[in-house]
């Protein structure tokens, strides 16, 4: 069990949680991320994102 101490524990790799280390490390307090699956969320692996990179590739003209 790893015992070390945070000022912050973020629990999700998504947009926020990404969008949210810079700014806590920039005002000089350590940071944990915790992510069950792939980091970058839902919307960025399974969801939104690439469902709009196979939408619109499916939508190219053929050359």
């Amino acid at each position: 069990m790893n015992t070390e101490k945070y000022d912050v524990v973020i629990i999700g790799g998504g947009n926020a949680g990404i969008g949210v280390t810079g700014p806590v490390r920039r005002a000089g307090l350590s940071v944990a991320m915790v992510e069950a699956r792939d980091l970058g969320g839902t919307c960025l692996n399974r969801g939104c994102t690439a469902k709009k990179v196979l939408v619109d590739a499916g939508q190219a003209p053929a050359r």
